[in-house]
């Protein structure tokens, strides 16, 4: 292990907002998590397992029934995109 340890670049600010224009995740979710977390959205049905496309800070872009959707639909919005389990 190394004894160096892991120093952020800029101020904290910046790096919570690091990404929010390129960088995208996609993940599996609920729709009854989602309906909780996100009180104002439009309600889902509940008991449905969607895929659901994120800001960098966590915020929901887009939900579709297909992963390959969002990742077409980050792409077109010049997003690169990574999988969370």
């Amino acid at each position: 292990m190394s004894d160096n340890p892991v120093r952020l670049f800029g101020s904290s600010e910046e790096f919570a907002t690091f990404g929010n224009n390129a960088l995208a995740f996609v993940r599996k979710v609920q729709s009854d998590d989602m309906n909780r977390r996100f009180p104002n959205a439009p309600d889902l049905p509940e008991g449905i397992e969607l895929w659901g496309l994120f800001s960098a800070d966590g915020k929901p872009i887009a939900m579709a029934d297909d992963e390959q959707v969002l990742v077409e639909d980050a792409l077109e919005m010049d997003l690169l995109t990574v999988h969370r389990q």
